[in-house]
């Protein structure tokens, strides 16, 4: 390149800067220009309806924001919208009344918190400012208590070798309480136990569980507690076999009967410490015996001691005769 088409290349260059820089200023003053305009500016601003005694008092609906039409120029507008989330409070402690109503529909106008709203608000440049929409609704009612008995059938355990549940489990606190307007508590028919596995369970003890939302779904419903300890009585156990007499029932004109064999042997788990008050007498197996009755017949074990886990009857099975 020769030192004429250089010369030629940062004249272009200088041109094209000067028409950037000529760009950029007319940008600038437009853009000013339009940021003093001023305008109206849509706002939403999140509402709290303070003063409302929620230890009586459910609410169950209430308009969440407030809509205004503030009339600034852009700069301002631009730093409001920087400061989100915006937010307004307005106590109706001296709007709540009481009422023997199972809801109490309350209409409030905006009209009456104006002095509380700019007293909230970022006024800087802000010549007018109005409501969207004057009216406010609030629906609260007389709050009442429904007690439950958590549920825990969705709850399983998991014992690690010869430990397992002994008695039944017990639930702390045994009740659970939920506060709200009748209308909704009538719609909670139970409280349960998230489904859940409790594992590696060696020794009696508490295990912590959370219970199920469903509750939720009703904006004015209050829980006493959202889990509950279900306490876990366990014990070792240690197999035991047991020979007890096959009791029968017959049908139709069966009489007598000669069961092959007459004893079975029931295999069970005991706790450790009833390992020796665990007999026979405790257990009840009987046959059921009618005239389409193959020869052989099953044997049910009908009654044992609750403490006692069942594993297998040896034989399953026992042959009968009938005697005439």
């Amino acid at each position: 390149m020769n030192r004429r088409q250089t010369s030629e290349l940062r004249q272009r260059v200088r041109h094209s800067r000067a028409f950037v820089f000529a760009l950029i200023a007319i940008a600038i003053v437009w853009l000013v220009s339009a940021m003093s305009e001023r305008k109206i500016f849509r706002e939403h601003y999140r509402l709290f309806l303070d003063g409302i005694d929620t230890a009586q008092y459910a609410v169950t609906n209430v308009d969440s924001t407030i809509t205004l039409d503030i009339t600034s120029n852009g700069f301002y507008a631009f730093r409001r919208g920087m400061k989100k989330p915006h937010s307004v409070h307005l106590n109706i402690s001296k709007k709540i009344r009481k009422s023997d109503n199972d809801i109490v529909q309350l209409s409030l106008e905006v009209n009456d918190y104006w002095d509380i709203i700019r007293n909230q608000i970022d006024m800087r440049g802000v010549s007018e400012i109005n409501a969207v929409n004057n009216k406010l609704h609030l629906s609260y009612a007389r709050r009442e208590k429904k007690a439950f008995l958590p549920k825990i059938d969705a709850v399983e355990f998991q014992f690690e070798g010869m430990v397992g549940l002994c008695g039944e489990p017990k639930i702390i606190p045994d009740s659970v309480y939920l506060y709200g307007s009748a209308a909704s508590l009538a719609k909670i028919d139970a409280i349960s136990a998230e489904p859940q596995t409790l594992q590696h369970i060696r020794m009696s003890g508490k295990y912590r569980v959370k219970l199920q939302p469903d509750w939720e779904k009703l904006p004015d419903l209050r829980i006493s507690t959202k889990y509950i300890d279900i306490f876990v009585p366990v014990e070792t156990f240690t197999e035991k076999a047991i020979t007890v007499p096959v009791e029968f029932t017959t049908e139709g004109n069966i009489k007598r009967i000669q069961l092959f064999p007459s004893n079975v042997t029931v295999n069970c788990l005991v706790p450790r410490k009833d390992y020796a008050s665990v007999q026979e007498k405790d257990f009840q197996v009987v046959a059921s015996i009618n005239d389409d009755s193959s020869n052989y017949i099953k044997p049910v074990i009908t009654h044992f001691p609750a403490n006692v886990r069942i594993k297998s009857i040896t034989p399953s099975q026992i042959q009968y005769i009938i005697i005439k």
